[in-house]
């Protein structure tokens, strides 16, 4: 067994912000590491950019890291609301998301009917008919 330090974007934070932190995980390699930190509580699970570094270490900086996660407030609170209160996140802390802006289109089904409407209309209009007939 080896063991990693992965860096992973973790949320919980604010809407569209996240925050940077380091998990040490042990695992036969970088891949399975990576896999691993993936499915870790806290951690932007479907996001395709939430492992941003895989670093290989050894047993001694694999501890001191266990140390400083069990240390770390971010990583003991269970709910927003204890994280809001025990201040767990700092401000400088905070990293913007890249918000993808999804276009809205128009139903295919009411637009045919929307020009078959109009269509409709101009035959009418054209013949002399009127609406009240």
């Amino acid at each position: 067994m080896k063991y990693y330090k992965v860096k992973v974007k973790c949320g919980h934070v604010r809407k569209s912000k996240y925050i940077l932190k380091w998990i040490f995980i042990k695992a036969e390699d970088g891949k399975e590491a990576a896999e691993i930190a993936r499915r870790k509580p806290r951690v932007k699970h479907n996001h395709k950019d939430a492992i941003r570094e895989v670093i290989e270490i050894d047993f001694e900086k694999y501890c001191l890291g266990l140390r400083a996660m069990e240390d770390d407030a971010y990583f003991q609170v269970h709910n927003k609301q204890d994280q809001i209160s025990l201040n767990v996140v700092k401000q400088e802390e905070l990293i913007d998301e890249e918000v993808v802006q999804k276009l809205k289109k128009k139903s295919i089904g009411r637009r045919l009917r929307e020009t078959a409407i109009e269509k409709e209309w101009k035959k009418m209009k054209y013949r002399g008919y009127s609406y009240y007939e």
